[in-house]
């Protein structure tokens, strides 16, 4: 199947791929709860999972049933270690390679040293993969992709970054570049789409079908879950959330246009922010502490850019009434003022209707979700390849 097509197909949807959804999103289910779950008849469960036993995909598990009559139940779960991913998240700084299990699980970490050009990122790439196979004791054959998140434009059927400011690059066809020196499959995607896919497989989004996610860092980024699927738009740019209006007499922005979110609400703006009226701060952290012992400033500051933020956020939740929407705070602002205005400008601005329906949750992200975000790229691919 071609790659554009790829992306337009709905994912997990044969008898298999219904039995690796609900085992996604249950630690272990029986043959019986299988059938009932994905509404795929016994017999074709029994065909299924007896394939996927044989493959060493799945396994089975002692008895759950000690203690009651009749036939023991034996419960079945994805097998950790039937397939090993990598994952690398692309950035201007602090640059980690991770492998990871088949469910997610973060296995070993390393930093990979400076470069220059693609090339000698793939080059540095190699030595880091090598070191991460060998300290986690993995074999080389049962790493099944590699998935690299970028902080840019992507085009991910093509495996090409179109534009990055952050990394100066333009129409890098860096997914063939990382299969070629690494010798497996690679697979790239911007960093907020990484994200969301991280949440849907291994996450917190895991039993749902309709969300959003948004990643709080130096920008803003988002991306949409509609019908089980990440929403792409027309030429795979969807999710520029950081680049929505806010104040059109507002400060210019890197896109050439004033006063957009990112303008506002990012991480980098809020710095340069503080920095011009006079606050010494080195992370959002110290400015909410600023704010939490009563600095005017510090507060004015992370209330504007929270009311910003919850604003574009309504705004999302009207068009696509999600069922949940995920904040990923990479900048760590913590539970403070900001978290609190944008929670309550998002209650302001969506109709009643959306306020008992939608759930607003925050969570700090950990070191290495930007990798592991990436390697759920690799393990979906593949998943959806069996």
């Amino acid at each position: 199947m071609p790659a554009k097509d790829k992306l337009l197909k709905p994912p997990f949807r044969s008898a298999r791929g219904a039995v690796i959804t609900a085992l996604l999103r249950n630690e272990q289910l029986s043959r019986s709860e299988l059938s009932e779950t994905t509404g795929v008849s016994p017999a074709a469960i029994t065909e299924v999972t007896q394939t996927f036993l044989q493959r060493g995909l799945l396994v089975e598990l002692p008895s759950q049933a000690a203690g009651r009559r009749g036939r023991p139940t034996v419960q079945l779960r994805l097998q950790a270690s039937h397939a090993y991913f990598a994952g690398i998240s692309v950035g201007e700084s602090d640059m980690p390679l991770v492998i990871t299990d088949l469910r997610g699980k973060v296995l070993e970490r390393h930093n990979l040293a400076a470069y220059g050009t693609p090339a000698e990122l793939a080059k540095t790439t190699v030595k880091a993969f090598k070191e991460v196979l060998r300290t986690a004791r993995i074999p080389r054959s049962k790493v099944q992709g590699v998935g690299i998140a970028v902080s840019g434009i992507v085009n991910a059927a093509e495996g090409l970054c179109r534009y990055s400011a952050a990394l100066n690059w333009k129409n890098v066809p860096i997914a063939q570049v990382m299969a070629r020196a690494l010798h497996i499959p690679a697979w790239i995607d911007n960093d907020a789409n990484a994200v969301a896919v991280g949440e849907k497989f291994f996450g917190r989004a895991r039993d749902l079908e309709h969300f959003s996610s948004i990643v709080l860092e130096r920008t803003i980024g988002s991306a949409h879950y509609i019908n089980g699927m990440l929403y792409r738009g027309h030429d795979g740019s969807a999710g520029e959330i950081g680049h929505i209006t806010i104040d059109p007499k507002g400060v210019l922005c890197r896109c050439g246009r004033n006063g957009c979110l990112d303008t506002i609400a990012g991480g980098h703006a809020l710095r340069d922010a503080a920095k011009a009226a006079g606050l010494t701060i080195a992370n959002m952290r110290e400015l909410e502490e600023l704010a939490l012992h009563g600095n005017p400033t510090a507060t004015r500051l992370l209330r504007v850019a929270g009311n910003a933020l919850g604003v574009a956020v309504a705004s999302l939740v009207q068009l696509n009434n999600p069922q949940r929407v995920l904040f990923t705070d990479m900048e760590g602002f913590g539970n403070g003022v900001f978290r609190t205005a944008t929670r309550q400008a998002i209650e302001n601005n969506i109709l009643a209707r959306f306020l008992g329906s939608t759930q607003i949750i925050f969570n700090n992200a950990e070191p290495a979700l930007l990798p592991r975000s990436a390697a759920s790229i690799a393990a979906f691919e593949y998943l959806d390849s069996i």
